[in-house]
């Protein structure tokens, strides 16, 4: 198996899909799983993105035991293939200008025929003599026979057949003798002994030229997968307006690896009608070609982050706390929160671990915690239109907890709730004012445990911060 991406950009949720499906085939069936970088294209091309889509796979967890493997390194297996080529017939030079490409493309079209180039092998000497004054180079195309076709057996389409007639003469290698794109993947796949190829279904073109090349040197195609589009709800081709296009997106976001490998699994892929979800290893043991559909595949952000919830949930605190750090470290919060940070988080990791879809929301939930009180405006809103209630309640709370002997959850869980019940509040109508009285917002960890983790002293002296606040206010009405 081979993921064979080109290193001109980030590595898309597409192509990690591709990545991912070969992976799992490999270690499924005890194969190896080969990682080329064709980057034939050498404008494009840039070691950047290559860096990049090399720390995405590492990121994602999908280890390769052969390369990365550079197609521009192979240059002399590419020219020896091209001669091979030439001696058999299969190819020949091809001296058309773009201009006289052009004119045959534009009759063939006029006479609704497929804009095909078949290139001329009739040129007198006289012709070539001009060619050569002129400094013209030709390119080397493949002579496709228009009257054939070419059958792929393909593993999740059927039986997908080719008329040769609407494929034109590809060039399999250029003017200064480099081979192009059809004719590496071609070579590099029979060079380095791949049985089976898995690849996006917008290559599906590409594969009967493919096929021809290896053909023509005497030797057997794999076999081939061709797996559906990727598109976002609307059934749009996916981009970041979907919420987001690559695997860097993902981690950015606060995605866990377990849920980013489970989410592309089931890109096109099914075990059964009700299990969505799965770790690696079950992935590992489960995963096969059969299953996989040849509908195109929705990528949806809101299923995402319930699937990443539940995998946060599967993991072990410790586990869970060292993802989170680590995230919140690239990220630049850690030392945004500053000393002694490391710990509060530690103790916060039970509370945030059953509300956290993302870990990108822990600031959301739990960064007041390492901040001076601030009060959003909504949350501002909601205390201060009925401030004789708010003053009250967050008064009574106060008044409950300086009373308390240990600072536990349990202890402050009780003492609320039985200051709830003495004043008659409903649960929301006394807890929110409390909740706002330290956090400073609408949403957090729960609040006896947001208590518990700002510890007695502060607690009390946000209660009082807040009480002073309001009493000001209630002063200047």
């Amino acid at each position: 198996m081979r993921f064979a991406p080109s290193p001109t950009g980030t590595l898309h949720v597409g192509g990690a899909r591709t990545a991912l499906f070969n992976w799992l085939v490999a270690r499924n069936t005890g194969g190896d799983f080969v990682l080329r970088l064709e980057d034939t294209d050498r404008e494009r091309s840039t070691p950047e993105s290559e860096a990049e889509i090399l720390r995405a796979l590492s990121w994602l967890g999908l280890d390769w035991d052969e390369g990365p493997v550079r197609q521009s390194e192979r240059g002399d297996v590419h020219r020896q293939a091209i001669e091979r080529l030439r001696e058999a017939g299969a190819i020949y030079p091809a001296w058309e200008s773009e201009e006289e490409l052009e004119t045959q493309r534009a009759a063939a079209r006029e006479s609704k025929q497929a804009p095909v180039v078949r290139g001329r092998r009739d040129w007198s000497d006289e012709d070539l003599a001009r060619f050569e004054a002129e400094g013209r180079q030709p390119v080397w195309r493949f002579a496709v026979d228009p009257a054939g076709e070419t059958v792929i057996d393909d593993y999740v389409r059927g039986e997908v057949t080719f008329d040769h007639g609407s494929i034109e003469d590809f060039v399999v290698a250029r003017s200064d003798g480099t081979a192009t794109y059809n004719l590496a993947a071609a070579v590099d796949d029979l060079d380095m002994r791949i049985s089976h190829v898995i690849r996006g279904e917008d290559h599906i073109s590409n594969t009967p030229k493919q096929m021809m090349v290896i053909r023509a040197l005497g030797e057997t195609p794999p076999e081939y997968a061709h797996i559906p589009l990727i598109l976002g709800p609307d059934k749009k081709r996916l981009s970041k307006r979907h919420g987001a296009d690559s695997v860097e997106d993902l981690e950015e976001t606060g995605y866990v690896r377990s849920a980013v490998i489970n989410a592309l699994a089931l890109l096109g892929w099914s075990f059964d009608d009700k299990t969505t979800v799965f770790t690696i290893d079950e992935l590992v043991e489960k995963f096969t070609m059969a299953r996989v559909s040849k509908s195109p595949a929705v990528f949806d952000v809101a299923k995402l982050d319930k699937l990443n919830g539940r995998h946060m949930r599967l993991m072990s605190d410790e586990e869970f706390l060292e993802t989170l750090l680590g995230y919140l470290e690239r990220r630049g919060r850690l030392a945004e929160y500053g000393e002694g940070a490391e710990a509060v988080i530690r103790e916060s990791v039970p509370a945030v671990k059953r509300k956290l879809s993302r870990l990108a929301e822990y600031d959301d939930l739990a960064g007041w915690l390492f901040r001076p009180l601030v009060v959003a405006d909504e949350a501002w809103e909601v205390v201060s239109k009925d401030l004789k209630h708010s003053i009250q309640v967050i008064g009574g709370g106060l008044g409950r907890l300086e009373e308390l002997d240990e600072f536990t959850t349990e202890s402050v869980k009780d003492a609320l709730q039985d200051q709830l019940h003495i004043m008659g509040e409903a649960a929301r109508d006394f807890l929110e004012p409390q909740r706002i009285a330290i956090t400073g917002q609408l949403i957090s960890i729960g609040i006896y445990e947001s208590l518990v983790l700002l510890g007695r002293e502060e607690a009390i002296r946000r209660y009082r911060e807040m009480l002073g606040r309001l009493a000001e206010l209630w002063t200047a009405a």
